[in-house]
């Protein structure tokens, strides 16, 4: 029940940090040096870091007033 709970206050963490606040240095700091993200802008192409900050960024300039409330979460598994 732990990590399910430890993965649902990551996810609400880093909507907090990246998307709410716009701490860009919080992406390096929570996710992995390999992370891919899938689905984001192009949804055919994943992006690495380096793409999903210029992503995040460029998201974060054209709503610079974006804020993110998350009502639940589900984690299931791993």
């Amino acid at each position: 029940m732990q990590q399910k709970q430890d993965n649902a206050e990551f996810i609400r963490h880093w909507f907090e940090e990246v998307w709410n606040k716009g701490h860009m240095d919080a992406i390096d700091e929570m996710a992995s040096a390999d992370a891919v993200g899938h689905g984001q802008a192009e949804h055919s192409v994943d992006l690495g870091l380096v793409e999903f900050k210029q992503f995040a960024r460029s998201l974060r300039s054209a709503f610079p007033d974006i804020h993110v409330t998350i009502h639940d979460t589900l984690a299931e598994g791993d």
